[in-house]
């Protein structure tokens, strides 16, 4: 399987098909599409591949049983069979999550109606286990007694509990190697994708796009990529780039709306995940995932001013966020000391302040723009593939994807560490060595945070410090500040 290899005088002195710049989830199954296609794609991320918003969502994968609540078929469409495409290439990244949601007799969280709806979802489902093996197969929904809900959920408010909804999704606990595993399918095919590089102007030659501009941060040298074709894929900073490059265009970012979600100390709820409505707030459902034995919950919503380039939610915002999840489930009792991370990225909302519900395609030649210039704005980690897909076949009209799968090793479960995984006194450094060397892990932070999931565990990260020196050849002054802005992430972490 290819490496990642960061050698950016190199990709400056070839000739690409195109190039992407982002390199979140979007910008990476851009890479891998184009290489389905034939197409020699050069991916430029600013900072390091997966950092942004696509680290920080929810790690779910869902299957659009929600949008069938508002009728969104078209959507709901979408993301069934890209629920199964994930499932079916990453088995060992991408499981079966059962979901559990108490009914109350409020509203639509009716037995009787919700029993409708999981019959629908299961209907027009009906091609969900395409090909799947039998322990990655989602059975059917369907509604079950208060007395079984007590039992998977025993911590349920049992007031006026009629029973509960129970359907399944997938979940993806390991999702920093999943985004890796992509990139590297995609250098595979012919893909190069370099960290800690921005993109700093246009190159173009009579209104043609030509290439980029970019800046190696490492090095502080300023090199010029060569491609016909320009992909701004920059996630929370696509209509910025877009202005820079060409002029502003809202569709791609109307609004901002950030999304957070926390991790809590606090062992999980239940072996299910679960959909929680608070009673004060009846509009709103968090999702509490079991992660690795430990409570992860989301979303909170927060809509930002114009002006506001905040990344993190306020203390007033977290605070009722535990409120909501406390008012869920009365005998709860978090608190702030329980928190372990909170999780917070930018997604573009619509004018009235809601989550965006389709992506934005845009060709800048068909709005007066550099020909060969484009930008996509998404929504959904499901849903990435089928949005790169979209974009490539407007770019490559005549173009073909080849069928083909990743390679074997994307699914070896390198890189896995549990939540309450210890180095005991005989664990050598050395077992994250690949890693290091075929991933372009330029700092300490990389290896912590998004090559693995050791970073999860800030305690655990803090003792495994001096014994990760020996992977690294660096000064020990260079070594020192590694070491002070791992400990500065983990200090920022709530």
């Amino acid at each position: 399987m290819a490496s990642i290899t960061r050698y950016p005088a190199k990709a400056a002195a070839t000739e690409h098909d195109l190039i992407i710049i982002g390199g979140g989830i979007y910008g990476v199954m851009l890479a891998l599409e184009a290489g389905k296609r034939g197409k020699r794609a050069l991916l430029l991320e600013k900072d390091d591949f997966g950092g942004a918003t696509s680290r920080n969502h929810l790690r779910t994968v869902h299957g659009g049983l929600r949008y069938l609540q508002s009728l969104d078929v078209p959507r709901f469409y979408e993301s069934v069979p890209e629920r199964l495409w994930f499932m079916a290439n990453f088995p060992a990244l991408v499981h079966v999550l059962p979901c559990l949601m108490p009914l109350y007799g409020r509203g639509l969280m009716r037995p009787g109606i919700l029993r409708a709806g999981l019959l629908l979802n299961d209907v027009l489902s009906i091609g969900r286990n395409r090909g799947l093996a039998a322990g990655s197969r989602l059975p059917m929904g369907r509604i079950i007694g208060r007395d079984s809900t007590r039992r998977l959920f025993p911590q349920v408010d049992p007031r006026g509990l009629k029973g509960a909804a129970l359907w399944y999704d997938a979940a993806m606990p390991e999702h920093q190697r999943l985004l890796l595993e992509l990139l590297r399918w995609a250098g595979d095919l012919g893909a190069t994708a370099l960290n800690y590089v921005e993109a700093d102007h246009l190159l173009l030659q009579k209104g043609r796009v030509r290439g980029v501009v970019a800046a190696d941060r490492e090095s502080a040298q300023n090199l010029e990529f060569r491609a016909p074709v320009v992909i701004n894929a920059a996630g929370p900073w696509c209509r910025e780039l877009a202005k820079k490059f060409d002029q502003d265009h809202p569709s791609l970012l109307r609004r901002r709306l950030l999304l957070f979600n926390i991790l809590f100390r606090t062992q999980a709820l239940s072996e299910y995940a679960l959909a929680l409505v608070p009673p004060g707030r009846p509009g709103h459902t968090y999702f509490v995932h079991n992660w690795q034995g430990r409570l992860l919950a989301g979303t909170g919503e927060v809509l930002l001013a114009d002006d506001d380039r905040e990344s993190l939610p306020r203390p007033a915002d977290i605070a009722g966020f535990i409120a909501d999840m406390n008012d869920a489930v009365p005998d709860l009792s978090l608190g702030k000391n329980d928190i372990e991370w909170v999780y917070s990225g930018i997604l573009p909302a619509s004018a009235s302040g809601k989550l965006a519900a389709r992506e934005t395609i845009l060709d800048h030649g068909k709005h007066l723009g550099p020909e060969g210039l484009f930008s996509v704005s998404g929504v959904k980690y499901t849903t990435s593939r089928r949005v790169a897909e979209k974009t490539l076949k407007n770019i490559f009209p005549h173009v073909r994807a080849k069928r083909c799968l990743p390679p074997e090793a994307a699914n070896s479960r390198r890189g896995f560490f549990t939540y309450d995984w210890q180095a005991g006194g005989d664990w050598d450094a050395n077992a994250l060595r690949s890693l290091v060397e075929e991933e372009a892990v330029m700092h300490l932070d990389d290896l912590l945070f998004r090559r693995t999931g050791l970073g999860e565990n800030p305690r655990r990260a803090m003792d495994l410090l001096p014994r990760l020196r020996s992977l690294f050849q660096w000064s020990d002054a260079r070594w020192r500040q590694e070491c002070e802005r791992v400990i500065a992430l983990l200090d920022a972490r709530v």
